[in-house]
């Protein structure tokens, strides 16, 4: 079972933020919510190598490292290493806390906005992802293609820029 719990915030994240959660076997992630100027959001398709849900196309995101200096240096680190150095994009501060419990993981994620402007959008780690594809919010949504999880978090983000 999947249990999802998306919290709207109006500052950047801080470790102080995260003092909030405090739940069994907790790690701590990023996401780029990615958006181009027509609207659409980029997903990845996760590969045979990926943690779980191969196949099936979800934002771009990750593990916080030790050596991650912040929560957005955790993404921009990310971004680079699963779709390259030629993507232009430009971040946002923060714009949300996500939590999910998965696989007996509660995940807390930090979510940031991204504008693609442009840039060749390449596969890194083909064993972790096969495929990226730009989708309407209403297509991401409804299609079979698109995890749980990140359906629930476009919703939550739609929502919460209202």
């Amino acid at each position: 079972m999947i249990k999802m719990q998306f919290y709207n915030l109006d500052h950047e994240v801080s470790f102080e933020d995260l003092e909030n959660f405090n739940f069994p076997n907790q790690k701590i992630g990023v996401i780029a919510h990615i958006e181009n100027e027509n609207g659409e959001i980029l997903l990845q398709q996760r590969g045979i190598k990926s943690r779980d849900e191969n196949g099936l196309y979800e934002d771009i995101g990750g593990k916080v490292d030790k050596e991650d200096t912040s929560f957005k240096s955790a993404i921009m680190r990310e971004v680079k290493e699963e779709a390259g150095d030629e993507i232009n994009l430009i971040f946002s501060d923060s714009i949300g806390i996500y939590h999910c419990y998965k696989k007996n993981i509660n995940w807390i994620i930090i979510i940031y906005f991204a504008k693609y402007i442009d840039g060749k959008i390449k596969i890194m780690e083909p064993l972790k992802c096969t495929d990226y594809h730009f989708f309407k919010y209403d297509e991401a949504i409804n299609s079979e293609l698109v995890t749980e999880s990140c359906k629930y978090l476009i919703k939550s983000i739609k929502n919460a820029r209202r």
